[in-house]
């Protein structure tokens, strides 16, 4: 018997809302507390069990900062390049860069290690660092 997936509303909503905040990385709070704004209604369980789906089928980049679980949607175009973070703000960044390209290079020839397209740099926005008053 052919097991097919059916769409929900429910996940439709999640889904939506991970695809239009793919710039920041999101909690199931963040989920749960957008679909209660919208007037839904959807069990923790469901979120949960959506994002695991989603998970394991290696469409979403997983974050665990203080205990808790972040989730951000990867989209097709993300997947061909790196991202830097934030720590202050959260943005995320499409960090595309043919020096940086190089490193990676040298790093899976010279020292036979492969980087997938889910590494992130951490560090400072501009933003935030003209805020901090650090700006160089």
């Amino acid at each position: 018997m052919d097991k097919t997936e059916y769409k929900t509303d429910q996940r439709e909503l999640i889904i939506e809302f991970l695809k239009n905040n793919t710039d920041k990385y999101l909690s199931v709070d963040d989920i749960e507390k957008h679909i209660f704004k919208l007037n839904k209604k959807i069990g923790l369980t469901t979120i949960y069990r959506f994002l695991n789906k989603l998970e394991k089928e290696n469409k979403l980049r997983i974050e665990i900062n203080n205990h808790t679980k972040y989730y951000q949607y990867i989209s097709d175009e993300c997947r061909n390049h790196f991202h830097l973070k934030c720590e202050d703000c959260g943005k995320i960044i499409h960090f595309e860069c043919e020096e940086f390209i190089k490193m990676i290079d040298h790093i899976e020839t010279e020292h036979k290690f492969s980087i997938d397209s889910k590494f992130v740099i951490y560090g400072l926005c501009l933003d935030c660092k003209n805020r901090k008053g650090e700006c160089r």
